[in-house]
């Protein structure tokens, strides 16, 4: 088995991820890696896949309804770990969405996340994708020693559990010790970037048998 990610990429980038492969989506503001994000969590539903997304900067309703949007229709197994609406009073309930009090609570992150997983398990999900947007307002509330330990272990499970996990990141919110010393934890870095003309661009490394070049995004 392996993680399809034709028609969300160019074919020329990559098509496919091997299970157990944790990917680093970097890139600015106004890149659209949130949106990248979901469109490689959601082409997984068509496999009969399913997504969990652990939100750090906005609340779940309205992740839920963006990979909606994406999917263009209801998810098949969508689960949400939310890290922001406790923190603003806005939780509410449901079925899909686990709350967590706040992005510096990494014990509850990743209990939260283990309860999420095993109700993959339970439904039958033959593939999991995991969301993570994204690492930077954890960077803001706990010290990089502990966060590195903390997706140690997440991406370990990732691993472990022949999974696929994508992280986005701002590069330009952190210095370049702390964007090397994430980068350790990843099989490999989708890099997103604006032209002066305003067009989105990718390249990929780690994950193929070479860095590629530049390649404009739709």
């Amino acid at each position: 088995m392996t993680y399809n990610v034709d028609g969300v990429l160019p074919d020329s980038l990559v098509t496919e991820l091997d299970p157990g492969t944790n990917l680093l989506l970097s890139g600015p503001p106004m890149s659209g890696k949130r949106r990248v994000l979901l469109e490689l969590l959601a082409r997984g539903e068509a496999d009969s896949e399913g997504s969990v997304v652990v939100t750090s900067r906005d609340p779940a309703t309205e992740v839920a309804e963006e990979y909606e949007d994406v999917l263009g229709g209801e998810s098949r197994f969508l689960r949400l770990v939310d890290c922001v609406s406790s923190q603003s009073g806005s939780a509410t309930g449901g079925d899909r969405v686990r709350y967590v009090s706040s992005p510096s609570d990494l014990t509850g992150m990743g209990i939260e996340f283990s309860e999420v997983a095993q109700n993959a398990g339970d439904a039958g999900v033959s593939g999991l994708r995991v969301g993570f947007d994204s690492l930077s307002p954890l960077l803001m509330y706990v010290d990089l020693q502990r966060l590195f330990r903390f997706l140690h272990v997440f991406t370990s499970q990732i691993q472990s559990q022949n999974w696929l996990g994508v992280f986005s990141v701002d590069p330009e919110s952190h210095d370049d010790q702390t964007i090397n010393t994430i980068s350790q934890l990843f099989d490999g870095v989708l890099e997103l970037r604006l032209t002066d003309d305003g067009d989105r661009e990718a390249r990929v490394r780690g994950v193929t048998a070479s860095p590629t070049g530049w390649v404009a995004l739709s």
